[in-house]
């Protein structure tokens, strides 16, 4: 591969990394999930969330995320999707705060936690159509236009890596003991903010 094309590679991970980075709904589910729920369910989200940028980038690579944008009925439907799942969940987590806590709750297995997050997070990442146009700006930008295979698999298994890395640390870092302990402690008010936060931001989502 050219030394040109790898350069090209390495400001689009660097900007791709900035953008995973910078807090947004599934920073915000992977929070709740990791300090919430169990650090399984956290991790699954984590994955769902690395499939679903991949699916994005894939088809941004290949040609074929254009097209999605230029059917006016599959961006809308896409955009009212993402705006529903992130008002739902957070209506649910708004709800679940309100609630009483039960005494005894029934024990979910460790496998099925991480099968509800791996769901959680795949369904909020390809439900964001703002990915597609993340991803058609920075590639048209950013990479040659005819950028080898080689170096298409080098950015997705890169990009791959960024998108598991981070989120699986955001899942380890907030399901330790001690901010579980935490969030336990402060528990209604903190899911009636993240609640309320990923309702503001499906209507945002929703309105634009």
């Amino acid at each position: 591969m050219e030394a040109l094309h790898l350069a090209e590679i390495g400001g689009v991970l660097a900007v791709w990394f900035l953008a995973v980075a910078s807090p947004g709904p599934s920073f915000l589910i992977v929070s709740q999930l990791a300090a919430g729920r169990s650090r399984a369910a956290a991790v699954g989200a984590a994955l769902g969330i690395a499939l679903g940028a991949m699916l994005f980038a894939v088809l941004t690579l290949w040609g074929l995320a254009v097209v999605v944008t230029q059917i006016a009925w599959l961006g809308t439907a896409l955009r009212v999707a993402g705006a529903l799942y992130l008002v739902y969940l957070g209506l649910s987590l708004f709800h679940a705060a309100s609630g009483e806590t039960a005494s005894d709750p029934v024990p979910v297995p460790r496998g099925a936690d991480f099968t509800v997050g791996l769901r959680i997070g795949a369904l909020t990442s390809i439900t964001n159509p703002k990915a597609i146009a993340f991803f058609l700006s920075l590639f048209a930008v950013a990479l040659p236009p005819a950028l080898p295979l080689a170096g298409k698999l080098t950015l997705l298994a890169a990009g791959f890596g960024i998108e598991i890395g981070w989120y699986v640390l955001v899942a380890l870092v907030l399901s330790t003991g001690h901010l579980r302990a935490l969030y336990a402690r402060a528990r209604k008010g903190l899911e009636r903010v993240l609640g309320a936060a990923l309702v503001l931001l499906g209507v945002r989502l929703g309105s634009t």
